[in-house]
């Protein structure tokens, strides 16, 4: 049946459907955002119904609870004509499913990135003791930046529920753990052995537990339960040792043998993504990248000249309007010291000719009380600071909103140049951009706890680069990513086919961006921003304390103008 509305929102396309349920792009009209709307197909079987009823509102139920950037977010759950339905988060990408369909190996570090943040999502979820039961590649979204989302919580374990207990076997069976297949009681570990799969289908393109032989899933739950997985560094020398320890540890047959906490995996994850950036795959190359001087790079070498000079002179003026301020303010602040001085002499004068009254016993005791109670009430403080958090992460929301609205306005042109992966410095401009805030619950008051800022940019003149070996298709898969618009000529080829020479041109929008996230617990914001001037994702943590004026800073750095945000950052 197709809809037109379900509860507020208007169905604007049907985006898939599965054997049970179907997905459309929805619009709520409250505050005009595009959502996703998950509901129930109306023709299952009667006999079935009410567990797939009760496994899809738990869904809602399950990743309601959670409130991680690396979780789908669960906006409403309602019911409209006897259809259940979830309103969730628009996810942008593609299932890191359809990714390995296209390209069935991941570069290292790649791999080890997405694995990283679905390990965050777990450590997450483990916290609330919620085991998701079905991590596979069609569960992980992958978004256009490189954010990873996990999704389909509709078969998670809850300790509270007597659905998807001992005894009962759901999820992807080539994903599963020993444990799961066994039927025994599960936790976080087993979510832990599933995503270790994950990972080792993405390094080498196969299961560790899948033969081609297999006409049923029963001999690869056997494999899972009792063989041991072939070593990944049998399959491909190149692929890093670190990522070999990793994942022959999550693959432990015995839960106490893994990891305990999906962060620990995460962080040796991003160790190894690390190195595996910076020595690279072991394959032969023949020219590195670096050595390439095209047109394109001189060009820019001018360009940055340029805007040096210009900046230059923009500081200089700057600096000369900051000391005929400092100087008006001295002037100022000699005023105020010396009426201040000729307010105290006639005060003094004044009490001199005054009769003083003592304070009486309980008047000092008070004062006394009052100052205590300012000094030592560290609740007090803590409210303080956390209102004052509030007010600046809204003010950043407001103004970066502003500025957002800006930039598709006057589509402006970078102060200074974005560095791109394997393209190099690129003068850009910037459009598209968009802005949303999330709000939560602390100590009993609304406040601001999120912040996005999304935006796109094109180089100002169409980029291309001559890449060589196997490095172009680790280029090609970057840009299939960042959802840029590009073209590559391949200008050589080995004897045997394979590509040797290839000329990039990148014309299309990179997407950028920004996230803030309060941590109202230790009173500090985390920023990510991911392809910001340089290519990545990189975090900052700012303590509460120096959490001033954010929004232009950041707003400035965006645009490459001069700007205070990484000295803030740093501190």
């Amino acid at each position: 049946m197709q809809y037109e509305k379900l509860g507020r929102y208007r169905i604007v396309a049907e985006l898939g459907r599965g054997a049970m349920g179907a997905v459309y792009r929805a619009v709520d009209p409250l505050i005009e955002r595009e959502v996703a709307i998950k509901t129930l197909l109306d023709d299952l079987p009667a006999e079935i119904l009410n567990e797939v009823r009760e496994r899809f509102l738990r869904e809602a139920r399950s990743a309601g609870r959670l409130n991680h950037p690396n979780i789908v977010t669960i906006f409403d759950v309602g019911e409209d004509r006897g259809i259940a339905y979830i309103a969730m988060e628009l996810l942008e990408g593609r299932s890191l499913q359809q990714i390995m369909r296209n390209q069935p190996r991941t570069p290292f570090a790649i791999a080890a990135d997405i694995a990283a943040q679905v390990a965050d999502a777990l450590d997450h979820a483990q916290q609330y003791r919620i085991v998701h039961r079905d991590i596979k590649p069609a569960n992980i979204m992958v978004g256009p930046t490189g954010r990873c989302k996990l999704t389909d919580f509709g078969i998670a374990y809850v300790p509270t529920s007597s659905m998807t207990q001992t005894g009962t076997a759901l999820g992807s069976p080539k994903y599963m753990s020993p444990e799961h297949v066994s039927g025994i009681g599960l936790d976080g570990r087993a979510d832990i052995f599933s995503l270790a799969v994950v990972l080792y289908e993405m390094l080498t393109g196969r299961n560790p537990f899948v033969r081609d032989s297999d006409t049923t899933p029963l001999p690869v739950m056997h494999r899972i339960s009792v063989e041991p997985h072939r070593p990944l560094r049998e399959l491909d020398p190149a692929i890093p040792p670190a990522l070999e320890r990793i994942v022959a540890r999550a693959l432990a047959k015995k839960p106490q043998d893994r990891y305990a906490r999906a962060a620990d995996m995460a962080d040796e994850l991003r160790k190894a993504a690390r190195d595996a950036t910076a020595v690279g795959h072991s394959y032969d190359k023949t020219v590195k990248v670096d050595a390439v001087r095209n047109q394109l790079i001189d060009d820019l070498d001018t360009f940055v000249k340029r805007i040096d000079e210009e900046q230059q002179a923009q500081l200089r003026a700057a600096e000369a309007e900051r000391q005929r301020r400092v100087q008006d303010l001295a002037r100022a602040e000699q005023e105020r010291k010396r009426a201040e001085a000729a307010r105290t002499t006639t005060a003094t004068q004044a009490a001199a000719t005054a009769t003083v009254r003592r304070p009486s016993a309980l008047e000092a005791l008070r004062q006394q009380a009052g100052g205590k109670q300012q000094r030592d009430d560290p609740a007090v403080a803590r409210a303080k600071t956390i209102d004052a958090l509030d007010r600046e992460l809204r003010s950043a929301a407001q103004y970066l909103g502003q500025f957002a609205g800006e930039v598709n306005e006057v589509n402006p042109q970078a102060g200074q140049p974005y560095d791109v992966l394997y393209i190099g410095r690129l003068a850009v401009a910037l459009s598209d951009a968009w802005t949303e805030s999330r709000p939560r619950r602390v100590e009993g008051r609304e406040c601001c706890e999120r912040i996005y800022l999304r935006y796109r940019v094109s180089p100002v003149q169409a980029a291309r680069v001559t890449i060589f070996g196997t490095d172009i298709g680790r280029a090609e898969q970057l840009l299939k990513l960042l959802g840029a618009d590009y073209a590559v000529s391949i200008e050589a080829r080995t004897d045997f086919g394979e590509a040797r020479r290839a000329a990039f041109t990148v014309k299309g929008k990179l997407l950028c961006e920004i996230e803030m996230q309060a941590d109202y617990e230790a009173l500090a914001v985390t920023v990510e921003l991911v392809n910001v001037r340089r290519p990545g994702r990189r975090k900052f943590r700012i303590g509460a304390a120096k959490f001033k004026d954010i929004g232009d800073e950041l707003a400035r750095y965006v645009l490459g103008t001069d700007n205070d945000f990484e000295r803030l950052a740093a501190a």
